[in-house]
């Protein structure tokens, strides 16, 4: 009894660590996006400017030409790599390098909206990136946790220091597919109900 208390407090603490490393790669790549955001020149800045002050007039008169798939296609091969990292041992690299790029890529838009638009900014860069996040990411930090503890084990067994435990379980799988259908949630939403929402804000920011 004691020893099954002691492993399930050994995993908790494991789950724990993934999760916190993680989730602080996430917000450094979030940070790098803010801080790249910033620093580009007048010329730049003036660029940035024009192209979504274009963004949003088309957006808010005539909508923007979107094909279904290629906006699930940009959900769903995140988690896709996150599920597929956490089966080797590769995944003790990539999913740290994954999460950072969702990172980068979720608050960089976002802080390009605010530096041209002010707090006006917060509206199209809330429902372009925020609300989709509010699916994918929960995904992403369900998937990524137990696969990166699952690509540390794969790692040790490919270096001969333990047999390792394939991650081929239905816990595993699981998480896999609520990951998936969050990011295809995402997906759904960011091409239906956004740009109904974005037609609604270009108004106020321009």
């Amino acid at each position: 009894m004691e020893m099954r208390i002691r492993e399930k407090w050994d995993l908790l603490s494991e789950q724990t660590g993934a999760l916190a490393i993680l989730a602080v790669i996430f917000l450094l790549g979030g940070a790098a996006g803010c801080l790249f955001a910033s620093l580009s020149g007048e010329a730049g800045a003036q660029e940035l400017s024009s192209y979504l002050a274009g963004y949003l007039a088309l957006a808010g008169e005539e909508g923007l030409p979107r094909s279904l798939w290629p906006v699930l296609w940009g959900q769903l091969k995140f988690s896709l790599a996150a599920i597929v990292l956490g089966l080797t041992g590769l995944g003790v690299v990539g999913l740290p390098v994954l999460f950072g790029v969702r990172g980068f890529f979720l608050a960089f838009p976002s802080a390009c909206f605010v530096r041209v638009f002010g707090v006006r900014g917060f509206f199209p860069s809330f429902l372009l990136f925020a609300l989709p996040a509010l699916l994918w990411v929960p995904g992403l930090f369900l998937m990524g946790t137990p696969g990166f503890l699952s690509a540390q084990r794969q790692l040790r067994r490919s270096l001969g220091e333990g047999r390792g435990e394939f991650p081929l379980n239905g816990s595993y799988w699981s998480r896999a597919g609520l990951c998936l259908g969050l990011s295809l949630a995402a997906g759904l939403l960011e091409y239906w109900v956004v740009p109904v929402l974005l037609r609604a804000a270009a108004q106020v920011v321009l």
